[in-house]
């Protein structure tokens, strides 16, 4: 898939801005005539692609974009890595990420305290009925906005209902993801999928349940902020954990 927002926060944030082998600026500032000038890149360790540098068939897919797969380099250090694999190997890297992200965390110590970054949920704000999604349009537009998930599916499942019920919550998790860099006519097909998903759902009489509950990050430097968090349950319709308030 991609790197998401938040892998991408955590990597640039525990790399201080620096390339994590010479340790230049990534960010240079704007001037009178021109915007500010990113020279960092977001590199795979074990790479994504079949001949890619240090692919390995045996990393796990799905770890492909996470953030202990990342590590943060200048433009020139990147392709050096890329270039020279017997040299810079996975472990290589791995060692010379944790050894940057841990100098980082030791200047930083140096400063004045600032108070740890976390999600504070209010009790008004969690949804207590789940209504149920009729379109893909509606799923797409309620999963584009969020930042984390929580899902949940029925229990007595067939190994077939498991295997549509697991696809849909997986594409709808990729899909939020992808859609702060998605053109309108790729959320357009996105919407189009997730709608055939959800039709395939209720050829086994599964529907799917969802909304946004309002949790907010706080501490960090940048004060308090918005931290929208998907819920969304996969049920049979006679389940008895279904809660909602229309009728099916």
């Amino acid at each position: 898939m991609a790197i998401s927002d938040k892998n991408r926060k955590i990597l640039w944030g525990k790399s201080g801005n620096k390339c994590a082998m010479c340790r230049h600026t990534l960010v240079f500032d704007s001037t009178q005539m021109d915007n500010e000038s990113i020279v960092g890149e977001e590199c795979h360790i074990i790479s994504g692609a079949n001949k890619g540098p240090r692919s390995n068939p045996d990393f796990p897919k799905d770890k492909i974009d996470d953030v202990s797969n990342l590590i943060l380099l200048c433009r020139v250090h990147h392709k050096q890595i890329d270039d020279q694999v017997e040299t810079y190997t996975p472990e290589r890297l791995r060692t010379t990420k944790n050894n940057h992200e841990k100098w980082v965390e030791d200047k930083l110590k140096d400063q004045p305290e600032i108070p740890k970054v976390r999600i504070k949920r209010t009790k008004e704000e969690i949804p207590e009925k789940l209504p149920v999604i009729n379109t893909g349009k509606e799923m797409f537009n309620l999963a584009a906005g969020a930042y984390a998930f929580y899902n949940d599916y029925s229990d007595n499942l067939t190994d077939e209902e498991l295997d549509i019920v697991a696809s849909f919550i997986q594409n709808v998790k990729d899909w939020a993801e992808l859609a702060n860099e998605m053109e309108p006519i790729q959320k357009i097909n996105a919407s189009r999928e997730l709608d055939k998903e959800i039709k395939a759902l209720r050829e086994f009489n599964i529907f799917a349940f969802a909304a946004i509950e309002k949790q907010k990050m706080v501490g960090g430097i940048g004060g308090e902020s918005s931290f929208p968090v998907l819920h969304l349950s996969v049920n049979k319709a006679n389940d008895s954990n279904v809660v909602t308030g229309e009728e099916l």
